[in-house]
């Protein structure tokens, strides 16, 4: 964007490459917590599950982002949709095969820690988050941890019709209203004893995250609502960090299931991270800690590390009974070998694997000259191809 513009836009913030990393090693250490953990430690490294939130804000600001300063480009559509192939794709379907295919072959009961046959479908389709429990609540397998996937490829694909549609202003107020309506359907959800997985799950039910991520896109790009927020930042930062506190506590834990969490907890994580983001984006010197190397390397290999992580710990769970460790040294054991193996599996991925195709985005780079989409895209809806130019959300 120009003009009215509150941060020039930077082709790369080092710093949320650190706080992506961060949201990965909160991921880590959740689902790396050993079998027989006990309390306080248990709850604690349970508080991991926020790292998923705060992927979401990240993604919402960061693709917000994107679009806003590439709206005005006649190829927007084409090169935003062909770039996010080029990042997602290649490992995504890769992992699919790996783990549907070769995975049953060579590990004994390896069809056990898949989905059922007739759910399997919806994964290749990015639909997996939308499937309702089997019968025998076979949830927790080793495909378990990509319904956030589907969330954000879901997103990928409605949201560039989103900002393409709505002035920036007139997008943040349509995505507060979102927000709301989120927060409202959730809770009802709840009450009327909807299942808390499906809920935590479902799209629509957790993009208030995506929508404060991109709400925050839009304020930073905005010089008067800066200079506005700027000086109340810090008390922001103080008092959603003591709401979010409260709802854990009203939540009588930190698992995110827990009604008051799945309820409101979602949103107030949501906005605690929107006004970490706002911080760290306004900044005017550099992100601090969030550029020290070892974060921004565990963020810039979220991607392999979080798809890889959770067929791991499986191996290690299966492994576990079997060290004979006590509780605390099985537990650092685990931790040590998790975040060792996932580490070296998400740099094989993007060193060996991912490189090969984000290479090719340079044949996908904004346009100035005239190109098809924005003729085609108008033809689509005079044809009725897609929807009417009303604001929807993904």
């Amino acid at each position: 964007m120009t003009g009215d513009s509150g941060v020039a836009p930077k082709a790369h913030i080092p710093a949320l490459d650190g706080l992506r990393g961060i949201a990965l090693l909160l991921v880590l250490l959740l689902h790396f917590r050993a079998p027989d953990l006990m309390h306080p430690w248990k709850g604690i490294l349970g508080l991991g599950w926020v790292g998923v939130q705060l992927f979401f804000v990240l993604s919402g600001f960061l693709i917000t982002g994107i679009l806003l300063d590439t709206r005005q480009a006649p190829n927007y559509f084409s090169t935003f949709w062909m770039r996010r192939i080029l990042r997602i794709f290649p490992l995504y379907f890769a992992a699919l095969t790996v783990l549907l295919f070769a995975f049953p072959t060579v590990v004994v009961l390896g069809d056990k820690y898949l989905p059922n046959q007739a759910d399997r479908i919806y994964y290749w389709m990015y639909l997996n988050n939308w499937v309702p429990l089997p019968a025998d609540g076979r949830l927790e397998h080793i495909l378990g941890h990509f319904w956030s996937l589907a969330v954000e490829e879901q997103f990928y694909l409605a949201w560039p019709v989103v900002v393409w549609l709505l002035p920036a202003r007139r997008l943040f107020r349509w995505c507060n209203i979102a927000c709301l309506l989120v927060l409202a359907a959730r809770t009802s959800c709840i009450w009327l004893g909807w299942d808390p997985s499906w809920i935590y799950r479902n799209t629509i039910l957790r993009s208030d995250a995506l929508m404060m991520g991109a709400m925050t896109a839009v304020l930073v790009r905005e010089t008067s609502w800066v200079v506005l927020v700027r000086p109340w930042l810090k008390t922001a930062l103080w008092g959603t960090g003591a709401a979010s506190l409260a709802v854990l506590a009203a939540g009588r834990g930190t698992h995110y299931l827990h009604p008051p969490v799945l309820a409101t907890g979602l949103t107030v994580f949501a906005v605690a991270f929107a006004v970490v983001l706002t911080v760290i984006v306004t900044a005017p010197r550099g992100g601090g800690f969030l550029e020290y190397p070892v974060l921004v390397w565990f963020g810039r290999h979220s991607y392999g590390m979080y798809v890889w992580h959770w067929p791991l710990a499986y191996a290690l769970y299966y492994s576990y009974p079997a060290m004979g460790l006590q509780k605390g040294t099985g537990q650092i054991a685990l931790l040590v070998a998790g975040l060792a193996g996932s580490s070296l599996l998400g740099w094989l991925s993007y060193e060996v694997y991912e490189k090969r195709f984000l290479r090719l985005k340079q044949y996908f780079q904004v346009q100035p000259e005239p190109v098809q989409d924005r003729a085609f895209f108008t033809a689509s809806v005079s044809a009725g191809t897609t929807s009417n130019r009303s604001p929807t959300m993904p």
